[in-house]
């Protein structure tokens, strides 16, 4: 990354590259005002000053993912040996192998997922950066949790490998899908499909996920695409927070009983036991802490996402607190409340959400309730990317997060020359206030690996 001091006052520019041929690509690109996904600049706003970091769920696997972390990071390389032992099935294997059959299963794609966010956070931390909070969206609070301090490493994989194995089991038949309508009016549409499909997540407040039979889910997406409604169908054939995962929750909350949560050491915002109801065009939402109620199709009889237990007292992890066996019940049963969560924190003031997984899937809905939510200039940066080796998507975290204010306390070094970071400073170029001064275009420039695709969502 190379942070280039172009003029006196607040305007950043920050260049990502894994070689010089690289950083010039991106310096020219933008000289020449042109857009790439190698430079990143911004007015150092001090919008990064207090960070959300936000591990997503289920959806941003894709083939390659990981393999260039563990040779670049000897922090992320520790992190996935550890957790080779903690996980059935390793981590570094099947990172660095083709995927087989089943690769997009819960069974397969969830423990990586994790792994890859439990190595990158891990990465970010010894740089020295901390997150103010931290969120998940479903699978993602486990590492949320993690990161809070709530439950150890092998506790947290724990609860991975138990919640990806029992939904697993009751994976087939079932299917979850986008849809780019508010939770109410979708709600109103899964009461009118034939067949079990419910709402699975808040995700925006124009965008909610729908799980269920296969044959319902396809049945509504199909008729809200007729109507010119965005559908998008997620990669699983599992229906998680939904009643065909009932069957599992008592051996999950029996497997997980022994979890010693502990209190966070970072504010953690629950996406399971909501702190404030959506912002929507359909009107009010339920107040805080409350569920919707079932709607058609659900369980009606008791919620069997609790436990025998009572709730524990305010602040005294006990048998239902955050992070216990009784939570993680809850967790993939109940809809996930993402949209509330960012709400929350708009709401203390938080303008940067980092996104920490394999590839953005929170970016677009956490944008959508910020603007709900009338936040201005927001930072809302992703860690991974589909198709970008993770030391190139890396140092554009790094570079976003400068950009907006944030001073690093030191810059990751290039591979094989730890004598420097990989920093190029130039004065103003003439005509051009703000603008480097490039060095020439050699005769027989070396050739380098392509600009890295635009960010996709999946």
């Amino acid at each position: 990354m190379s942070p280039i001091p172009a003029c006196p006052g607040p305007e950043r520019l920050a260049v990502a590259a894994a070689d010089v041929p690289g950083l010039v690509e991106g310096l020219r690109c933008f000289a020449d005002g042109l857009p790439s996904p190698r430079w990143t600049a911004g007015r150092a706003d001090g919008a990064a000053g207090r960070t959300a970091w936000c591990f997503g769920g289920h959806g941003g696997q894709w083939t390659g993912m990981g393999r260039a972390l563990p040779g670049w990071s000897p922090v992320a390389a520790e992190v996935l040996a550890e957790l080779d032992g903690l996980l059935p099935g390793g981590v570094t294997g099947p990172l660095a192998s083709p995927p087989g059959a089943g690769a997009d299963g819960p069974g397969t794609a969830q423990p990586l997922i994790f792994a890859l966010q439990v190595a990158t956070a891990r990465w970010l931390l010894s740089l020295g950066l901390r997150p103010d909070a931290v969120v998940g969206h479903s699978l993602g609070e486990v590492a949320a949790a993690h990161v809070a301090g709530v439950l150890t490493l092998p506790e947290a994989a724990r609860v991975v490998a138990t919640r990806s194995r029992l939904l697993a089991r009751v994976s087939g038949g079932g299917a979850m899908a986008t849809i780019g309508l508010d939770r109410h009016t979708v709600e109103r549409r899964c009461a009118g499909t034939p067949g079990t499909v419910v709402v699975a997540a808040h995700s925006a407040p124009r965008e909610t996920v729908v799980t269920g039979a296969s044959d319902a889910v396809g049945a509504l997406v199909g008729a809200l695409e007729t109507e010119g409604v965005r559908c998008r169908t997620i990669r699983i054939d599992a229906a998680s927070h939904s009643p065909y995962v009932d069957g599992v929750l008592p051996e999950l909350r029996a497997e997980l009983a022994e979890l010693s949560p502990a209190a966070p050491r970072v504010p953690w915002v629950s996406t399971v036991d909501a702190t404030r109801a959506p912002t929507t065009d359909a009107g009010p939402g339920p107040g805080p802490g409350t569920d919707s109620g079932p709607g058609p199709g659900t369980h009606t009889g008791p919620d069997p996402t609790t436990s025998a237990a009572p709730e524990s007292d305010a602040g005294t992890p006990g048998p239902s607190a955050p992070g216990s066996a009784a939570y993680w019940a809850r967790n993939l049963r109940r809809p996930v409340r993402f949209t509330e969560a960012v709400s929350a924190l708009a709401d203390r003031g938080f303008r940067a959400f980092v996104e920490i997984g394999p590839h953005p899937v929170l970016a677009r809905p956490i944008r959508d309730t910020l603007r709900a939510e009338g936040v201005a200039a927001p930072l809302v940066a992703a860690s991974g990317h589909r198709g970008t080796p993770e030391p190139v998507a890396l140092l554009r975290l790094l570079g976003a997060l400068y950009c907006r204010g944030l001073d690093l306390p030191g810059l990751p070094r290039l591979p094989g020359r730890p004598d420097r970071p990989d920093r190029l400073d130039q004065p103003d170029r003439p005509g051009h206030p703000g603008r480097p001064r490039l060095p020439r275009r050699p005769h027989h420039p070396t050739p380098h690996p392509p600009v890295p695709p635009q960010e996709r969502q999946p």
